[in-house]
């Protein structure tokens, strides 16, 4: 009989397991149960979907249920898995029309993603208040938009800036609430600085505090911080995600101490036969052993690959599972984060130097994070352009472990063509 893949998600990771699963071993049966009813989409992009409601720019062709069909990978929509029998291999499922049913499987990977860490206060259950964790969600964001011309958003790091960038640009009045500085787990503090001096003077800026409570009754009306009270009929909250773990916990796998399903680097479980990768999971950091949590896309796309080769049987480790790359251009600059960077380090206990290279020509920063032997383990970006070249100069780097006196960066673009100018013609004034 042909082995049967279960596949609990419809994101990066799951889309990625399921591909892989059927490259490596094209007799597989694979399915996925999600409970959303729209095709994948691109993230962050989805705040195209506060403009337009009703886009469908935003589906990812690759991965829509006609493609993944022709592959012979199956998508049910509209399902929740509720429970089941690891010992029997079956799950239980809720369908949007309340019907229960039973699915068997010879291998299970979960890729539940993770649940919006809002802050608990006063309000924070009100209409009008709002996080963005789905295209369904974003588009009926959208079409409260007409009625309202100033908004708060709480929270700065990729998914917060990206939706005041797209909310500025439809001639909205945006507040952005920023407790500590901007991308603080991501950006070290001069970085952060700098990523601030590009935001446009007409986002209404919240710095050092964090808001205490949601005003109104039927209805937000307003949002305290600081000690005064921005008013808005529309408040959202951008402020991360904690690990969708309550489904694992349920089937009896183990959960690590940051609120993560534990897995190895194959992205194997405490459950023979059974995987998990994305949001949902602890990752381990390479350097150290220690758990840490890496909601990030384009990281549970390389776990969902690797938990799709190893379902089918194969034994190949991808050596860049946990490496964490984040890309995105908001407010004309190229944003990315490569590794670790201090902050991250020092949650897993690296110890850590900081060096700066600066391009004025690209009004490029770069920072550059070594450990204390030396070696690159993190970098980041902030350029007008160009910036995904850099990026790429110091992902290499990081993922050969080298140091920087190994390696050292390549010249900026203006450098380059200085050195050549002037060992063709001799030293420029």
């Amino acid at each position: 009989m042909k082995m049967k893949i279960a596949i609990i998600g419809y994101g990066p990771g799951g889309v990625a397991a399921a591909t892989a699963a059927k490259t490596f071993d094209s007799s597989v049966e694979v399915l996925i149960l999600t409970t959303e009813d729209l095709p994948a989409h691109k993230k962050p992009g989805a705040t195209m979907a506060l403009e337009h409601p009703e886009t469908r720019e935003l589906e990812i062709r690759d991965w829509s249920y006609e493609t993944l069909k022709k592959k012979g990978i199956e998508v049910k929509t509209g399902v929740k898995v509720v429970g089941g029998d690891l010992e029997k291999k079956s799950l239980d499922v809720i369908s949007s029309d309340g019907k229960s049913s039973s699915i068997e499987f010879d291998r299970l990977i979960i890729a539940t993603g993770g649940n919006p860490a809002v802050p608990e206060m006063p309000g924070i259950d009100l209409p009008g208040v709002h996080t963005i964790q789905s295209m369904a969600e974003t588009s009926i964001i959208g079409k409260e938009l007409d009625t309202t011309d100033e908004i708060v958003i709480v929270g700065a790091g990729f998914s917060g800036l990206e939706t005041a960038e797209r909310l500025y640009k439809m001639g909205k009045k945006v507040h952005l609430i920023i407790r500590s500085r901007l991308m603080r787990k991501q950006l070290e503090e001069a970085m952060s600085k700098d990523l601030l001096s590009r935001i446009p003077r007409g986002i209404k800026l919240h710095l050092g505090s964090a808001p205490t409570s949601v005003v109104g009754t039927k209805h937000v009306t307003g949002i305290e911080v600081g000690g005064e009270t921005i008013d808005t009929s529309l408040a959202l909250f951008m402020t991360g995600v904690s690990p969708n773990s309550s489904l694992a916990e349920q089937l009896g796998l183990k959960v690590g101490t940051l609120g993560g399903i534990t897995i190895n680097n194959m992205t194997e479980t405490s459950k023979d036969g059974v995987y998990a990768v994305g949001d949902c999971v602890e990752m381990t950091d390479t350097l150290t052993g220690k758990p840490r949590l890496m909601p990030i896309g384009s990281t549970a796309a390389r776990a969902g690959r690797q938990a799709g080769v190893a379902a089918v049987g194969r034994s190949k480790v991808y050596e860049d599972t946990s490496v964490m790359l984040q890309y995105d251009r908001i407010f004309d600059t190229d944003i990315v984060c490569i590794g670790h960077s201090s902050t991250s380090a020092r949650d897993v206990g690296l110890e850590t130097e900081i060096q700066y290279l600066e391009d004025p020509n690209e009004a490029m920063k770069v920072a550059l994070v070594t450990d204390n032997e030396g070696r690159l383990i993190g970098g980041q970006v902030l350029s007008a352009r160009m910036g995904a070249r850099v990026g790429y100069e110091i992902l290499n780097r990081v993922e050969a472990g080298v140091t920087l006196k190994e390696r050292p960066m390549l010249q900026g673009r203006h450098e380059q063509i200085l050195s050549l100018l002037e060992r063709t013609f001799g030293p420029m004034k």
